[in-house]
């Protein structure tokens, strides 16, 4: 059987369809790795962490109540992009009775960057007592709460070790000053990133109570001398034609 030319453009149309329709709901890859006592309690990708594209290079992740290793994230709200940037709230809960601590590191894999970059970042957090005898969230020895990661490794610290907020009975209380680095961000010279960028908190928090953090990380590339000339000279170009029309 002979199959016409308008029936081959129709399945041919069909099958991009669906392959456009696949690809556009593969989200960005990202991971959530979470730490209790300094033992990996597992590793959460993308999908469980309700990522998916908002465009080309952006996504969005929102999750709530997924509990891992005696922790629950009650709540999760992430803008990923890939130039790269991650940012947003994550807020959780520790199921222990007892205080416990708790390593959360978000990873966003990029291509490389640079060979320099600019970096910025930023981190507001709270605690809330959910149990009636007040809660209490604190960095631990050596180790800031907020810690911005280049290819896993650390980069800049916020709230760093002492840094401790306690609130009173089924209150809220904030870590004050929020921090931030590289501001405006980004603005901070960095160096060149090979594979990935991150955040990673690492607290105490009291058994049974509450605590959030809104987050921002940020990574640009500084062109190199030869681009930037030749940028700068096309922009020249384009003005000196302007004025002559």
């Amino acid at each position: 059987m002979q199959i016409g030319t308008g029936m081959v453009l129709r399945l041919a149309s069909i099958a991009a369809s669906l392959l456009l329709s696949a690809a556009s709901s593969q989200a960005i890859p990202f991971s959530l790795e979470v730490s209790v006592g300094g033992v990996s309690a597992g590793t959460l990708n993308e999908g469980q962490l309700g990522c998916s594209d908002t465009g080309t290079n952006t996504a969005t992740c929102s999750a709530q109540n997924i509990d891992i290793g005696g922790l629950r994230i009650t709540n999760l709200d992430l803008t990923l992009d890939n130039d790269p940037v991650v940012s947003g709230e994550v807020a959780v809960q520790n199921l222990f009775p007892g205080t416990q601590t708790f390593t959360l590191i978000f990873t966003l894999p990029t291509g490389p960057i640079g060979p320099s970059t600019l970096t910025g970042g930023s981190v507001a957090g709270g605690v809330t007592d959910n149990t009636g005898d007040g809660a209490t969230l604190s960095s631990t020895a050596g180790v800031a709460i907020y810690t911005s990661l280049l290819d896993g490794s650390p980069f800049q610290p916020l709230f760093p070790d002492p840094t401790s907020v306690s609130s009173g009975a089924f209150d809220s209380a904030d870590v004050v000053p929020p921090g931030a680095f590289g501001t405006p961000i980004p603005s901070l010279p960095g160096p060149a990133v090979l594979s990935s960028i991150g955040i990673q908190y690492n607290f105490s928090l009291t058994g049974g109570d509450a605590a959030s953090f809104t987050g921002v990380f940020v990574v640009q590339p500084i062109p190199e001398p030869s681009t930037a000339l030749l940028v700068g000279l096309g922009l020249v170009i384009v003005a000196k034609g302007g004025r002559r029309r």
